[in-house]
């Protein structure tokens, strides 16, 4: 999934300029947003059913009408949001707010703070897609292979490594290795930039008509093992 990083000062247009970005890259693919609401606290509708149950301790509390569904959770990290959009399948996501965090950022009118685009049209983002960070899942992966390779075979498998360059260079080279292995039709492994201290995840989803999975995992295994400081059981 990729993250879209919005950031100016109140007032600077980042809302119009979402929203433009929004219709340009939903042509792409599923596309969803998060905005730090901060200082203008979001208020439950009062007396509703769906606010009373989540007063109550329902984590989330969710309401489905005929055009939308609503979810409330108690929970305000950014990173448990970002989670569940790549797990739903989004491709892109934009955020607004968390100036603080250190994605690659679009600025929208003049605020002191890195960023790659400044004052952008919203056509001007498309081209340049490859710039913006990645943020993975094991199940957003999972659900790109699914989509690509339907009626085939999956395999999953997580570890963590502390190098976060050495180990993305060899799964770059890896990846382009296995795709030519003739049972195989797809396959992810990436390095989760955004870890925890100097430990970084590393997720593992390829797909395969026919052959041993076991046989390919363990043949991938054996060129990652160098970089992996703890590994997690495979899923097949």
């Amino acid at each position: 999934m990729k993250i879209f990083h919005i950031a100016g000062w109140s007032g600077s247009g980042k809302t119009t300029f979402i929203q433009d970005l929004l219709h340009h890259l939903s042509f792409h693919g599923k596309t969803g947003t998060v905005k730090h609401i901060c200082s203008h606290y979001s208020s439950l509708p009062e007396g509703k059913d769906t606010t009373l149950h989540y007063e109550a301790g329902a984590n989330p509390s969710i309401g489905i009408d005929s055009e939308k569904t609503v979810a409330y959770f108690h929970d305000g990290d950014l990173e448990n949001s970002l989670n569940l959009l790549s797990d739903a399948g989004v491709r892109y996501a934009i955020i607004e707010g968390y100036k603080k965090y250190p994605f690659t950022k679009i600025l929208i009118g003049d605020l002191e703070v890195s960023h790659i685009l400044k004052n952008p049209r919203a056509l001007d983002v498309i081209p340049v897609l490859d710039r913006f960070d990645d943020w993975y899942t094991l199940t957003g992966l999972s659900r790109e292979l699914i989509e690509e390779c339907p009626g085939s075979f999956l395999v999953t498998w997580t570890g963590y490594t502390g190098d976060y360059k050495a180990t993305s260079f060899l799964c770059a080279d890896i990846e382009q290795e296995v795709l030519l292995h003739p049972d195989v039709c797809g396959i992810r492994l990436r390095v989760h930039r955004w870890g925890k201290g100097n430990m970084f995840p590393v997720y593992l989803v390829f797909a395969y008509r026919k052959g041993n999975g076991n046989i390919l995992l363990s043949d991938i295994m054996s060129r990652l093992k160098p970089c992996i400081c703890e590994p997690v059981s495979p899923s097949i």
